[in-house]
Parts: C-alpha cells; sequence; structure tokens
C-alpha cells in the first residue's frame, strides 16, 4: 500500500520531464535512428524526483524503451611507457527509447 501512494505521487508527465533531463550517453552504445540513449539515473537523482529508480525503469519499458548495459569505448591501446592496456571501465545501465517518447 505504501508503495502504491508513493508512486501515486509523480505523473507520467514528472517522469518523462526527468528522464529527458538525463545525461545523454549516446557515445556509450549506438541507438537506431530516432532512438534516445539516456544514462539511468542513480536512487538519489530517482529519490529527488519523487519516485523510484524501478518506477522509472518501468516507465520506460511502458513507452517502447528498453534498459540496456553498456560499456565505455576502449581507448586506443596503450599508453606510451605502459606496457598493459588500462582496465575497463564498469559497466552502466542506460535506457534506448524512442526520442518522441521525450517530446512534450
Amino acid at each position: 500500500a505504501a508503495r502504491d501512494a508513493y508512486a501515486s505521487r509523480v505523473t507520467d508527465d514528472e517522469i518523462r520531464s526527468l528522464v529527458a533531463e538525463l545525461p545523454d550517453a549516446g557515445d556509450l552504445l549506438q541507438a537506431p535512428r530516432g532512438y534516445a540513449v539516456r544514462s539511468r539515473p542513480d536512487t538519489g537523482t530517482a529519490e529527488a524526483a519523487g519516485t523510484t529508480v524501478k518506477d522509472v525503469d518501468a516507465w520506460v519499458v511502458a513507452n517502447r524503451g528498453q534498459l540496456r548495459t553498456a560499456r565505455a569505448q576502449a581507448s586506443g591501446g596503450v599508453r606510451p611507457g605502459r606496457r598493459v592496456a588500462p582496465p575497463p571501465s564498469a559497466p552502466q545501465r542506460v535506457y534506448v527509447l524512442p526520442a518522441d517518447v521525450l517530446a512534450d
């Protein structure tokens, strides 16, 4: 019951605004034409908007989007003076969703 009351405080438009304001993550993942790639919010960002990350995930899926895991592109090889390449960055969760969903 507490979850229902919590979720009802945030409107569809408020979640859309939150997702639209998330950083563009197009450099992490190639998206089809007409789609936007946004970084997934952290718990604090979602809570500041009055929602939860799970509710934002559910909104994205309900609006023809997907939650994907992406890795930053590897750098162009070994740096001068080093014999090993830097370790790969940690995977990041991103949203891929139709760009028209983000329009008001």
